[in-house]
C-alpha cells in the first residue's frame, strides 16, 4: 500500500505538472496568434529560418544543463514550431468574400498556364480571383506593381526545352520564386465540330506548342501557320473564327472552353511532354530544414578562361546537386552572360550559405531568386 500510494502521489504531481504545460502552450498559442496579427498586417513571411535554428539551439543547450537529451529537446521543439506555423498560415492566408488570392497568368482561361493555376491552388488556396494577361511581361508585372498576389509562369519544357523569355525576365524583376509545379501536357489538334483534317488549311498556336509539335506539323507542309500570343488564344479566335478549315492546337480542357472538339490527341513530339512552371511572389519565403527544398540562383562571372569551372568546382566542393544549369545573354552587354542554377539544398543550410560566400569572391554578381519546396517529378504530375 505504501508503494501504490508513493505512486499515486508521484502520479498526482506529473498530474498538476502537465495541466501547468497546457496552461503555458495556451498563453504560448495566444502570442503566436498576436504575431500572425503583425505578420499579416506588415506582410511579413511566416516563417524565420534563423530565428527557428536559433531557438532550437537555445533550447537544445538549456535542456543539457537540466539533463535532458538533445534529441528529445529538439523533437519537442520542432512540434512546437510546426503547430505555431500551422496556426499563423490558418490567420495570414485567411480571406473573406472580399479578399481572395489574385493569381495572374498567361491568359485567356483555357491556357496552360490557367491549368497550372487550378492545379497548384487544389490545395493552397481556398478563394482565387484569376487575372489574364496577353503576355509573361504583363503576368510579373501585376504582382511587382502588386496588382496580383501570385505570378505563375512555365519555365521549362521536356521536349522544347527552357523557355527564354521567361528567363530573360528574371534578370530584372524583384520577385521571388516561392514554388514549382509540373503539369502534363497534352497538346490536341481542336477545331469546329464539323471540321475534319483533310479541310484544314490555317492552324493557330502560341510559339512554344509548334515548337514541341513540329514533328507533327512537318506531315502538313501545305498548313499556313498563324502564331498567337498563347495556346487558349488561338482556340479563342478558332471559336470565334466559326471556319471549318481552321484549327488550333491547345488543350482538350481548354477546348471544352471554346467548345472545340479534338480531331487528334497528344501530338507532341514527345509523349510524356511535360512542363514545369514557376510561381512567383514580391516575398520570398523560408522553407523548414525538414522539406525537400531547391534555391535558384542568378549570377554573373568575370570573363577569364576557366571561370564558370570555379563556380561548378566550389558548388562540388560542398556536395551540391546542380538540378539545372541554364545561361542568357545580358542586354546590351554584347558576348556577356547571366547563368541561372538551381541547386538541390535549403538556402539557410550551413553548406549552402558557405557556398554562397566563396561565389560571391569569385563572381561579379549573385541574386538569390528564391529557396523554395523542391517538388519531386513523379509524385507531382499525378
Amino acid at each position: 500500500m505504501i508503494y501504490k500510494n508513493s505512486l499515486l502521489y508521484l502520479r498526482d504531481k506529473i498530474n498538476l505538472i502537465d495541466q501547468e504545460l497546457i496552461k503555458i502552450f495556451s498563453e504560448r498559442q495566444k502570442i503566436i496568434k498576436k504575431i500572425a496579427e503583425e505578420k499579416k498586417n506588415t506582410s511579413q513571411p511566416i516563417r524565420d529560418i534563423e530565428r527557428e535554428i536559433l531557438l532550437l539551439k537555445t533550447a537544445i543547450n538549456l535542456g543539457e544543463k537540466f539533463n535532458l537529451d538533445a534529441k528529445f529537446i529538439k523533437n519537442i521543439f520542432k512540434i512546437i514550431i510546426q503547430y505555431s506555423v500551422s496556426t499563423q498560415k490558418k490567420i495570414i492566408e485567411k480571406k473573406n468574400n472580399f479578399s481572395p488570392t489574385i493569381f495572374s497568368f498567361l491568359g485567356p482561361k483555357g491556357s496552360y498556364s490557367h491549368i497550372a493555376v487550378k492545379k497548384y491552388n487544389k490545395k493552397k488556396h481556398e478563394k482565387v480571383k484569376e487575372k489574364e494577361c496577353i503576355s509573361f511581361k504583363e503576368t510579373i508585372q501585376l504582382v511587382e506593381n502588386k496588382k496580383s498576389d501570385f505570378a505563375i509562369l512555365p519555365i521549362e519544357n521536356i521536349s522544347s526545352g527552357s523557355i527564354n523569355e521567361v528567363y530573360d525576365l528574371l534578370q530584372n524583376t524583384h520577385l521571388s520564386i516561392i514554388g514549382e509545379i509540373y503539369i502534363p501536357i497534352n497538346h490536341c489538334l481542336l477545331a469546329l465540330p464539323h471540321t475534319t483534317l483533310k479541310n484544314i488549311e490555317k492552324i493557330y498556336s502560341h510559339t512554344q506548342p509548334f515548337q514541341q509539335c513540329n514533328i507533327f506539323m512537318q506531315k502538313f507542309p501545305n498548313w499556313k501557320i498563324r502564331y498567337t500570343l498563347s495556346s487558349a488564344d488561338a482556340m479563342h479566335r478558332v471559336a470565334k473564327i466559326k471556319k471549318n478549315n481552321i484549327a488550333a492546337i491547345g488543350s482538350e480542357k481548354g477546348g471544352r472552353y471554346y467548345k472545340l472538339k479534338v480531331l487528334l490527341h497528344n501530338i507532341s513530339n514527345q509523349k510524356n511532354n511535360i512542363t514545369r512552371f514557376i510561381i512567383l511572389s514580391n516575398n520570398p519565403i523560408n522553407i523548414s530544414e525538414d522539406q525537400p527544398a531547391k534555391t535558384t540562383l542568378s549570377l554573373k562571372i568575370r570573363k577569364k578562361v576557366g571561370s564558370l569551372l570555379k563556380v561548378l568546382l566550389i558548388l562540388q566542393e560542398h556536395n551540391l546537386i546542380i538540378k539545372k544549369l541554364e545561361s542568357r545573354p545580358i542586354y546590351n552587354y554584347p558576348w556577356e552572360e547571366i547563368f541561372f542554377i538551381d541547386i538541390l539544398i535549403n538556402l539557410h543550410s550551413p553548406l549552402m550559405q558557405n557556398a554562397i560566400t566563396k561565389l560571391r569572391n569569385i563572381t561579379t554578381y549573385l541574386k538569390i531568386l528564391g529557396c523554395y519546396q523542391y517538388e519531386s517529378l513523379n509524385t507531382n504530375i499525378k
